[in-house]
């Protein structure tokens, strides 16, 4: 078990993810904390998808319990709510065609991790929007996390050997 409440800020997810890479399959990490972990989640979700369960045994409101099973899941257990994009224009019509276009590259650069900047972008799009990120290697745990959430992908390395990928939503 680890008390996140009494570790400081700067060295919790650091703690967090050395204790996970020292746990075998089928082993667990328990966490408590005074506020919820879903932020923890995400970054669970970019760095591991598939090869983790998350199951609140208690949430809130003065304290969240999070089991943190590793292995091979195709189920990760709680998936958070998506919040609903702003769909309108000035005119109450949706018509963003456009593709949304994350250039990852500069995060990369600066050694922090694109996920969280990855799903604002995703629940910015509006429906039909494609997403189009620019990032520096095949990402290909992200393949497996966005076609859970009903993403298609196609992608293409360019001659510079940046990636380009396109993510659409399948319909239904």
């Amino acid at each position: 078990m680890i008390d996140v409440r009494a570790l400081a800020p700067g060295v919790r997810h650091s703690t967090i993810f050395i204790a996970w890479q020292e746990l075998r399959s089928g082993e667990a990490i328990l966490l408590v904390n005074d506020q919820d972990l879903v932020p923890l989640y995400f970054q669970f979700a970019c760095e591991h998808a598939g090869r983790f369960r998350w199951d609140y045994l208690e949430q809130g409101p003065t304290v969240w319990r999070v089991r943190i099973l590793k292995g091979e899941h195709l189920d990760p257990g709680f998936v958070p709510a998506r919040k609903a994009p702003a769909t309108s224009t000035a005119s109450g019509a949706t018509s963003h065609t456009e593709p949304l276009v994350l250039d990852t590259r500069p995060i990369f650069q600066r050694g922090e991790s694109p996920c969280g900047v990855i799903d604002d972008s995703i629940s910015a799009l509006v429906p039909g929007q494609p997403l189009v990120l620019l990032v520096p290697f095949e990402p290909m745990p992200l393949y497996v996390k966005l076609g859970a959430q009903g993403f298609s992908h196609v992608a293409k390395q360019e001659e510079d050997g940046t990636w380009r990928i396109e993510f659409t939503k399948v319909a239904g």
